[in-house]
């Protein structure tokens, strides 16, 4: 018989969880989501659908994945808006890097300046929807102890 890391089995616990939670996931879910956000600041759908919409559809299920791991604050008892406020500084480094990535496509491509100004708000209230969904989602496999 041998020892097993006690940190190997929370891995191992948490990439079961991720795996789940991701199994609800549709990618038309999140690609409809992703067009419906990012589409309408670039004029070229090839460069929408070669760049920026892979990279939007791997931040939204990394936002996913961080709501569903912020679940268990809820369910130890603390209030929504402190769970929230603890991860703000993620969720808003998540929106700025992929601000900055659309902003980098945007002088590639040179599309419309007005558009990419608003890119940021958009970014925030995106990546909040899937991180709010991922929450919701992580909390009632936790609830029902499907985890």
């Amino acid at each position: 018989m041998s020892v097993v890391p006690i940190e190997r089995l929370r891995l191992n616990k948490q990439i079961q969880f991720e795996r789940s939670l991701l199994r609800e996931l549709t990618l038309q879910e999140v690609q409809q989501d992703v067009s419906q956000s990012f589409q309408k600041l670039f004029h070229s759908y090839t460069v929408f659908e070669s760049a920026i919409q892979e990279e939007a559809i791997e931040q939204a299920m990394e936002a996913y994945l961080l709501g569903a791991e912020a679940s268990q604050f809820i369910l130890s008892g603390e209030q929504k808006e402190d769970v929230i406020s603890r991860y703000e500084v993620e969720l808003n480094t998540i929106s700025a890097d992929f601000a900055d990535y659309l902003d980098y496509w945007h002088h590639a491509t040179e599309s419309h300046s007005w558009l990419i100004q608003r890119a940021g708000t958009i970014c925030e209230k995106f990546f909040k929807r899937w991180w709010m969904a991922g929450l919701e989602r992580g909390e009632r496999r936790r609830r029902l102890k499907l985890h």
